[in-house]
């Protein structure tokens, strides 16, 4: 099986050369290559397949900029690109997924939650992490007026509903969401199910781009 070819883009030499020791750990003997321009970007992708684009997202930074977001997800893929999304985190992160990142971190993540997210995007799945789903859903809440008390009721989802949801949405597997709840798979789907179709989406991703 071959290596990941992993690409980790910023225009801080310190910072990269952080996220090269910290990759070496989670993915050792993997072949990385550190960009700190759209155009070494492009020049990275030009010697073989990309699996992971590391870089950091600060809409309104011109070197960390939605331009440069954009340029990376045409060159790479969203779904491939682990995304690490600065303050704020509810603007950043919207702006982000709607850009078409669908891997998102938070600045202050653990260890494991960027393993996950690291595997996320090797296998092009959407991630997004459990500070920022957090973040998200706290940013989404009705703020009291009439207006948005009658269309928060619509997405009447019941408390074991959103509790699925969120772990769903946070990286877990079904069956890691069924053992830490200790319900059954079974169970599982048909919260998932119902949730997905109160909000009137098909799939996980879908959903968080409707809370947020």
């Amino acid at each position: 099986m071959n290596l990941p070819y992993c690409v980790l883009f910023h225009p801080s030499e310190f910072t990269r050369s952080s996220w090269t020791l910290l990759l070496k750990k989670i993915l050792p003997g993997c072949k990385i290559t550190e960009a700190s321009s759209v155009e070494e970007v492009r020049q990275a992708v030009e010697t073989g397949p990309v699996n992971v684009l590391m870089m950091e997202f600060q809409p309104r930074d011109m070197d960390h900029g939605l331009d440069s977001l954009k340029a990376a997800i045409t060159l790479i893929g969203g779904k491939h690109i682990m995304l690490i999304c600065g303050p704020p985190a509810p603007v950043t992160t919207r702006t982000a997924m709607h850009a078409g990142a669908s891997v998102c971190l938070g600045c202050n993540e653990s260890v494991d939650e960027l393993k996950r997210a690291l595997h996320a995007a090797l296998e092009g799945v959407p991630f997004l992490s459990s500070e920022l789903a957090s973040v998200l859903a706290r940013s989404a809440a009705p703020t009291g007026c009439p207006e948005e008390e009658e269309e928060a009721s619509q997405y009447a989802l019941s408390t074991r509903e959103e509790e699925v949801l969120d772990l769903l949405v946070s990286g877990l597997r079904p069956s890691e969401v069924a053992s830490r709840l200790g319900l059954s798979m079974k169970t599982i789907s048909s919260h998932k199910r119902n949730a997905l179709g109160k909000l009137g989406v098909s799939n996980i991703l879908e959903a968080v781009r409707m809370w947020i």
